[in-house]
């Protein structure tokens, strides 16, 4: 059963294990940070692991968590080896079935992105923008916006923040970017760029307003709750089921560009791919 495991989560080795990865990951760090029975996780093994899913490993947060869950998985994995041999041997099997998988498609990805071109040119992203634009409806609105966060407690009205902000004369962008610098807790200003406007106000508690009309009316607004100030200049916005202004786009629209060329070396390729890499290897069928 599950109680009958060893397990060794390594409290002091996870705090020292910060400093580590932060001087020495790029080491072959051996330093074991937690064990399951006889299997060993050591930092170096956790960063790559972090860092391949996206996680922080100088998070404290981020590699506790990791360790903990960690430590559940080869829980199970030692209950289902001890308890039930048959399954744990289809487990292995299915397992270096899935690594061939990866295998293939690391070794595709290495080998193709040589000859992979990710230049992506204007007239390609306007045509394939033109060819897939039902595919690019907004679900949410996108704004050019202005937003401002300070700690309540500041005199803003003797800087006129509150005037500046609304940006009627070419100066107050100037002195708005000049006192964000010195006291702002969050700041956002590009009039030349669309962003979500879910994106603009994620720090900004604005669930008590209708959005739509916050939007839709260019609102004009600042507010505070009990320990900020929040200003908000909505400048455009393009509404939902709209689709969005192609320079919106343009990343996104690269980037599946360059993934279907890829895909088309991939179709291309494959079949010589794995023709030159059996070459490399002794290959014996005994049956």
């Amino acid at each position: 059963m599950v109680s009958s495991l060893f397990i060794s989560f390594k409290q002091a080795g996870i705090i020292a294990g910060l400093f580590c990865f932060t001087l020495l990951h790029s080491c072959n760090n051996k330093k074991v940070v937690a064990s399951v029975d006889d299997v060993e996780l050591t930092e170096s093994d956790a960063y790559i692991i972090m860092s391949h899913l996206g996680l922080n490993p100088i998070d404290s947060i981020q590699l506790s968590n990791f360790i903990t869950d960690w430590c559940t998985r080869e829980t199970f994995k030692a209950e289902l080896k001890h308890e039930f041999p048959e399954k744990w041997k289809l487990t292995e099997l299915r397992a270096q079935s899935f690594a061939s998988d990866l295998a293939e498609y690391y070794l595709e990805e290495l080998e193709l992105k040589k000859k992979l071109d990710t230049i992506a040119k204007k007239q390609e992203i306007d045509t394939y923008y033109n060819s897939h634009k039902e595919e690019f409806i907004l679900h949410d609105y996108i704004v050019k916006a202005l937003y401002l966060k300070i700690p309540k407690e500041l005199d803003f009205k003797s800087e006129d923040v509150h005037v500046n902000y609304l940006l009627k004369n070419d100066k107050d962008l100037t002195e708005l970017n000049s006192y964000a610098k010195l006291y702002a807790e969050n700041y956002y200003f590009n009039d030349s760029t669309w962003i979500y406007f879910e994106e603009v106000t994620k720090d900004i508690p604005v669930g008590k307003f209708n959005i739509d009309n916050i939007v839709l009316n260019r609102t004009k607004t600042y507010f505070s709750d009990e320990n900020f100030t929040y200003f908000l200049n909505i400048i455009d916005y393009k509404l939902k089921d709209e689709v969005p202004p192609v320079d919106f786009l343009s990343n996104e629209i690269k980037s599946r560009i360059v993934a279907n060329r890829l895909q088309e070396l991939k179709e291309k390729n494959e079949s010589k791919l794995i023709q030159r890499i059996k070459k490399k290897h002794e290959i014996i069928i005994s049956i």
